[in-house]
């Protein structure tokens, strides 16, 4: 494996994923969860898509996650 693709790796390995859809989130796994949106304690994160989909089952409006 490449230098490159190890790094790109380590840092993907930092990131955190809507656990529904797997989408990468504007979080990582150090942050704070009491500072973080759409975080399920007990679950993990979501994006804001499928947190309103299932706490309002309805799609949220605008894009991102913040």
């Amino acid at each position: 494996m490449g230098k490159e693709k190890l790094i790109e790796r380590l840092r993907d390995s930092i990131k955190e994923y809507c656990i529904i859809c797997g989408k990468e989130t504007s979080y990582q796994k150090t942050d704070n969860i009491l500072l973080r949106k759409y975080y399920v304690e007990g679950a993990g994160q979501l994006c804001k898509k499928c947190y309103f989909l299932i706490y309002y089952g309805e799609k949220s409006e605008g894009g991102g996650d913040t």
